[in-house]
């Protein structure tokens, strides 16, 4: 079964059949590798059901991800679609990194949260700030800043983000 193939068609609206391919790869890592190699497909709707299935796998599964850790903190750098950046966003807290690490993660998602306009991008890219903090505490009062300061200024669900994490500090 190509991976890749199964996860094309249609359009960016839908998740097509990534419901079968999260069934299918499992916690195998050789299906996983495969995968992965979706994040970088040509089509952005394989990248974004790529993206997606990771996502759902690492829920349960989030050793899967260590194999992969260095190419998804590039892929941080590089995503443009505003699909796989919400679910970058997602991955960022299920891996261990170095604080200087971390501090380049919290860079990256600081500017999406600054610049992205889909809603769900930044929320993810709060939650994952906020997470990050509980392992690295030193930017603690830099995720709070932000917390506060899109609690006043973002979407009803920012703003509904931003007050569950500021209760769970």
């Amino acid at each position: 079964m190509d991976i890749r193939e199964l996860l094309n068609g249609g359009d960016l609206r839908s998740i097509g059949h990534v419901d079968a391919v999260v069934a299918f790869v499992g916690n195998d890592p050789g299906r996983f590798n495969e995968l992965m190699t979706g994040l970088t497909d040509d089509r952005p709707v394989v990248r974004m059901r790529s993206a997606d299935a990771i996502e759902k796998l690492t829920r349960r599964h989030p050793e899967l991800l260590q194999a992969h850790q260095a190419s998804l903190f590039e892929q941080l750098h590089r995503a443009t679609q505003q699909e796989v950046r919400w679910h970058l966003a997602q991955l960022m807290p299920r891996m261990t990194w170095t604080e200087e690490e971390a501090a380049e993660i919290v860079y990256v998602l600081t500017g999406w949260i600054g610049t992205e306009t889909s809603a769900i991008v930044i929320v993810n890219s709060l939650q994952a700030l906020f997470d990050l903090s509980m392992f690295h505490p030193r930017f603690r009062d830099e995720v709070v800043a932000l917390l506060e300061a899109n609690l006043e200024s973002g979407s009803p669900a920012v703003k509904s983000r931003c007050k569950k994490c500021l209760r769970d500090m």
